[in-house]
């Protein structure tokens, strides 16, 4: 199976018979999906994305459920305005299919090279492979275009196995279980640990 390579918005497919063109302001378009950053505009449809049990089943507490409009704005808001990584998701023709970011480290200063990966994808994509193509060619984009980032980690719930999924075909190494490390609704749920560094993508 041949691996999807990332385009430019000039280079970008089209989807069919849509009119809708990649916007100029995608920083990659794939055969499946293309990024660009949130425009407020999008609120909507990341809102009715977000409001969804089965998504936030495996996210953390700070995730707002009900994810209402304002919580949407808010986001849009926050990725314009914090030293973040944040773009959405979108198929070729222009649906609103997820979230992809990079967060900067907390704490000690030790860890500026290294950033958290957060993603999600809309639960009427599911199964496309489209979040694995953002995914994969998103890690590619920020080592290429990011020379101080060496490191993008991934935390992801022992049982969310679509997510780790993602995260293996986009080449990411699964380093370890932190046992017990979740208390989510009462229950005690171990957290697998994954990581690409940036000699995996260019060695």
């Amino acid at each position: 199976m041949s691996t999807p390579t990332a385009t430019t918005a000039d280079q970008a497919p089209t989807a069919g018979t849509s009119e809708h063109k990649v916007p100029a302001t995608a920083i990659f378009a794939t055969e499946k999906c293309y990024l660009r950053p949130f425009e407020v505009s999008d609120a909507e449809a990341l809102a009715e994305a977000a409001n969804d049990p089965e998504l936030i089943k495996y996210l953390r507490a700070g995730f707002p459920s009900p994810y209402t409009l304002a919580d949407a704005h808010s986001r849009i808001e926050y990725c314009h305005t914090h030293p973040i990584l944040a773009f959405g998701v979108f198929t070729l023709d222009g649906q609103y299919a997820g979230t992809v970011s990079l967060e900067p480290p907390t704490g000690d200063r030790i860890y500026a090279g290294t950033r958290e990966l957060g993603y999600f994808g809309a639960r009427k994509f599911w199964g496309r492979g489209i979040m694995s193509q953002a995914v994969r060619e998103f890690t590619r984009w920020a080592f290429a275009t990011h020379p101080e980032l060496l490191r993008i980690e991934a935390t992801v719930f022992k049982p969310n196995e679509a997510s780790k999924r993602v995260l293996r075909k986009a080449g990411f190494v699964e380093e370890g279980t932190r046992r017990l490390a979740i208390v989510k609704n009462g229950e005690q749920i171990d957290e697998d640990i994954f990581g690409l560094i940036r000699t995996d993508v260019t060695s």
